[in-house]
């Protein structure tokens, strides 16, 4: 699965989350800037991502993870 691949799906287990805070939701869109997603509801976020793409992401590997493009470079390290 490519980069853009998992972008493509990212933005869509993003979206519902966001509320419509950001109407054009892409790799570089800040997950708890402009998105605004607290603790809890990136905590859904993963939960989602790992159901979808049926991975174990540890929580520490989150640490770097600011932009949709950072989950989408993390996701690809766990998809085999």
């Amino acid at each position: 699965m490519n980069y853009q691949d998992v972008v493509a799906q990212l933005v869509q287990l993003v979206t519902p989350l966001a509320e419509g805070r950001v109407a054009n939701i892409g790799e570089k869109t800040e997950l708890t800037g402009e998105l605004a997603l607290d603790s809890l509801r990136v905590m859904d976020l993963m939960m989602a991502v790992e159901d979808h793409f049926d991975i174990s992401v540890p929580v520490n590997a989150l640490a770097n993870v600011k932009v949709v493009g950072d989950l989408a470079s993390l996701i690809q390290k766990f998809v085999g």
